[in-house]
């Protein structure tokens, strides 16, 4: 009797182990926060989530469909421009900060026009503007207001310049300029902020007919990805990578592109979309490519290069993601109800800024004064 006794009480242990054990093993809850009418949404239980989102942020209307939001200027605020619609119309500079409900103008921060580009750590203004005869370029602090020329080019001769852009560390300024008269004369400028020099280099890889669209510098001023349409490959839309090289920019590798962010993962290795929705990695030491990523729309990387957001085709959803190596792990969903066109991620990595179209399931129907598009700002912990 006693041995009986003994094997059902052991029976009886085993049983409730194996039970404990099934339950806390079953698969966690897939779970999206969804916005509601009020500005600020608290998010639900995601203790056992890599990527937890603690409160989500309506930004007011007018940041979304009137005015021109520009990035962060710290980690609890962000910057838009009102009424610069065009290079020649100017508008005001408008700081919005945390808990983003009102705006106020920034103290000591003239009128800009639409051609006003963040520094990525958000101490300044880039700003060009146009006349008849020059294109100025002027960098302008935040801070006190005060106003730096970085550059005066002529523009009698048919010259043209655009693209303005920031290094991601906020060192390096570049532009091009284009002499649509003179092809072999299209040149990039990059600025050093610390030395305040400016070098222009002859952009030799360009041919006859093809469409500069872009320049993303890497944070030592040295590379340079450009996207354009190239004319011997039917106008199609190519990445190519360059180096200084004395006064000329020599490229050195090149791909066809299938989206318009590119990113700087460090001095040697960038990321870039391929024609076939692949978020590839190429490394330039020794010209590895790698798929870090697939069926992808759009990619934002933090500044400090170890999370990612995301959205992928067929999907109303926005992803966030722990960069590993050449790998992204723990995709987690992290917003779902718009397409976003503009992705922006705060300077401590813990904020990602999101603007788009609003979407609607096919069940819902939009109210006629309904905004066109939303911004929000989600919070991670």
């Amino acid at each position: 009797m006693g041995n009986k006794y003994k094997y059902f009480v052991m029976l009886l242990v085993v049983s409730l182990v194996v039970l404990l054990l099934s339950g806390c093993s079953s698969e966690p809850k897939t779970e999206t926060v969804v916005i509601t009418d009020s500005n600020e949404v608290s998010s639900a239980d995601q203790s056992s989530r890599p990527f937890q989102v603690q409160k989500i942020y309506r930004l007011p209307d007018r940041f979304a469909n009137t005015g021109q939001l520009l990035g962060w200027s710290s980690a609890d605020a962000v910057i838009a421009s009102f009424g610069a619609m065009t290079i020649l119309k100017r508008g005001t500079l408008e700081r919005l900060t945390y808990p983003y409900e009102q705006s106020k103008a920034i103290p000591g921060i003239g009128n800009v026009t639409s051609n006003t580009i963040l520094s990525p750590d958000g101490k300044y203004i880039c700003e060009f503007s146009r006349s008849s005869s020059e294109t100025t370029l002027k960098l302008i602090s935040l801070q006190d207001g005060k106003e730096k020329e970085i550059d005066r080019i002529s523009t009698r001769n048919d010259s043209y310049v655009q693209y303005v852009s920031w290094s991601a560390n906020s060192s390096y300024i570049g532009y091009l300029v284009e002499n649509p008269v003179d092809n072999g004369a299209d040149s990039l400028y990059i600025y050093d902020i610390g030395a305040q020099t400016s070098g222009k280099y002859q952009l030799k890889g360009i041919l006859k007919g093809d469409t500069l669209l872009s320049v993303n510098l890497a944070n030592d001023g040295r590379s340079v990805l450009l996207q354009l349409f190239r004319a011997k490959q039917g106008q199609k839309k190519v990445l190519t990578m360059g180096k200084v090289s004395g006064k000329n920019i020599e490229f050195q590798y090149e791909r066809q592109f299938g989206g318009d962010s590119v990113a700087w993962m460090n001095n040697d290795q960038f990321v870039f979309l391929g024609t076939d929705s692949s978020l590839y990695e190429y490394d330039q030491r020794n010209g590895e490519l790698s798929v870090i990523l697939e069926k992808v729309l759009d990619f934002e990387f933090s500044p400090d290069r170890k999370n990612i957001a995301y959205t992928v085709y067929d999907q109303n959803v926005t992803y966030v993601g722990k960069v590993q190596g050449r790998n992204i792990m723990y995709n987690e969903p992290v917003y779902r109800g718009i397409l976003p066109t503009h992705m922006y991620w705060n300077p401590n990595n813990k904020s990602v800024l999101l603007q788009g179209q609003k979407q609607l399931d096919s069940s819902q129907t939009a109210p006629t004064d309904s905004p066109s598009k939303e911004s929000l700002i989600i919070e991670l912990k």
